[in-house]
């Protein structure tokens, strides 16, 4: 019997009666918008005008009905994809394929018989390269559903559409999947695969892959894989290459060290070669990391800072401080975040000049909105700045009214410097001044909370 008879039965198999009438422009042009269309009997007969006229580049609406809540059009969409499936270009049916095959999570109905009957009838229509195609393809979608079919069927060597699979670059389910059935290769196939997967992009794949070969029987070099992934951009797969050297008798921080100290070194072997070592922790090799934040680089710098916190974490307030000292945007956001969330140190006058002697004025006032009155005494001092030391009136105006917002969540009372600046009518007269007319009332609360605290100017009376 047809393999099209068997997927969509021998009555289905006739052309629709509707094929005989003629189409009109209007019927054309209708017919995507028919096969939404609420009416189950509107969508059965769009499904049989769509056969009719061999509408190919509907069949991505015709899929859609393959599971639709009414039994009879969901008939006469395999009917619809018996008749246009083997008028469909090879490109538009592997874009297909991945929707059909979807339907095995479909629950409105069993679709387990008939897709085995369409994935033979498919199988006719494609040839084994044209599935291999699919697989390297870019589509993610396509490539999975042909790499199921080229399994699911024993269509060609596992090796080749494994390997194929393990080196795609922009899907790592498919790389994933791949790796899966490895295992259940030849031994001798198994070790060619793993070392495929060792080029893979995924770190996740490659960590599993060393450790696959670590296990495999032998005949890979495990000594020179490992040489060759110290330096992997994997944090595990590392850890995996220095723990297979380490089972050898030999110390990887030789080779870290030989990488910092070879000027031709690029810059990702630095970087790796300094994360390595401050994870490993030798004391030994804290002068060398730390000599690293005073590179050229800027990522180099940010990276040493990272490994000599790894390494000695009870350093960081001097780390910290290092960081913001940094012109470098990196090194500046790495320092804020010490602070922030790693509970860093900077005291708050030194940090200060700083950052205002580089207009970090942002930055500025995100240290000093950790505390009520370092806040304020900014605001104030930069209002006072002339430009171009000083943010714009509206940054100002922005932080002062968070401040007023603000106030009393803290019980804090300012030091003795603070006090001297706040009490100052220059200072106050600064900060009115970047409130508007509309916002008077944000003025009666900063002076009220400036007068809580006594700090009205000198002979002004208080209340």
């Amino acid at each position: 019997m047809n393999i099209f008879k068997m997927l969509f039965g021998a009555k289905a198999a006739a052309a629709p009666a509707s094929q005989s009438l003629p189409a009109t422009p209007s019927d054309q042009s209708s017919l995507a918008d028919e096969l939404s269309h609420y009416s189950g009997y509107q969508r059965q007969a769009a499904l049989e005008r769509c056969a009719a006229l061999e509408r190919t580049d509907l069949l991505p609406l015709v899929v859609v009905r393959l599971n639709d809540w009414v039994p009879a059009v969901r008939h006469a969409a395999r009917a619809t994809m018996q008749r246009l499936l083997p008028l469909t270009p090879i490109p538009q049916l592997l874009q297909l394929l991945p929707n059909i095959l979807r339907l095995r999570e479909m629950g409105r109905s069993d679709h387990a018989d008939w897709l085995q009957h369409f994935e033979r009838a498919m199988l006719e229509l494609l040839n084994v390269q044209d599935l291999l195609n699919g697989v390297g393809g870019k589509n993610v979608h396509v490539a999975r559903s042909c790499f199921y079919m080229l399994h699911q069927h024993g269509l060609s060597e596992p090796v080749q559409y494994i390997g194929m699979a393990l080196a795609t670059r922009g899907d790592t389910v498919l790389a994933t999947q791949a790796l899966r059935l490895c295992a259940s290769a030849a031994p001798d196939v198994q070790t060619a695969l793993y070392l495929k997967a060792m080029s893979s992009p995924f770190g996740r794949i490659r960590t599993s892959a060393f450790l696959s070969l670590t296990q495999a029987p032998g005949g890979q070099d495990m000594h020179a894989l490992a040489q060759a992934s110290l330096l992997d951009a994997q944090a595990s797969v590392r850890y995996l290459a220095i723990a297979c050297l380490q089972a050898k008798g030999e110390d990887a921080r030789i080779s870290y060290r030989a990488v910092l100290a070879n000027p031709a070194s690029n810059t990702q072997a630095i970087r790796v070669s300094l994360l390595a070592l401050g994870s490993l922790r030798a004391p030994e090799d804290l002068e060398l990391i730390r000599a690293f934040t005073q590179a050229k680089l800027p990522s180099v710098r940010l990276t040493a800072c990272n490994a000599w916190l790894k390494m000695a974490p009870s350093d960081k307030d001097v780390i910290a401080l290092q960081a913001a000292d940094d012109a470098a945007p990196g090194m500046q956001r790495f320092a804020w975040l010490m602070v922030s969330r790693q509970g860093a140190f900077i005291p708050f006058a030194t940090l200060r000049p700083l950052l205002e002697a580089r207009g970090e004025h942002d930055l500025l006032l995100r240290y000093a909105s950790a505390n009520k009155w370092h806040w304020l005494s900014t605001i104030a001092h930069l209002a006072m700045a002339h430009a171009p030391h000083r943010p714009s009136q509206t940054c100002l105006q922005r932080e002062l009214l968070c401040w007023i917002r603000d106030a009393q969540r803290s019980t804090a009372e300012p030091d003795a410097q603070q006090r001297n600046l706040l009490s100052q009518e220059c200072a106050q007269a600064a900060l009115r001044a970047l409130l508007t007319v509309q916002e008077e009332h944000y003025s009666t609360l900063l002076t009220h909370e400036l007068a809580r605290h006594q700090l009205t100017p000198a002979g002004t009376p208080q209340h």
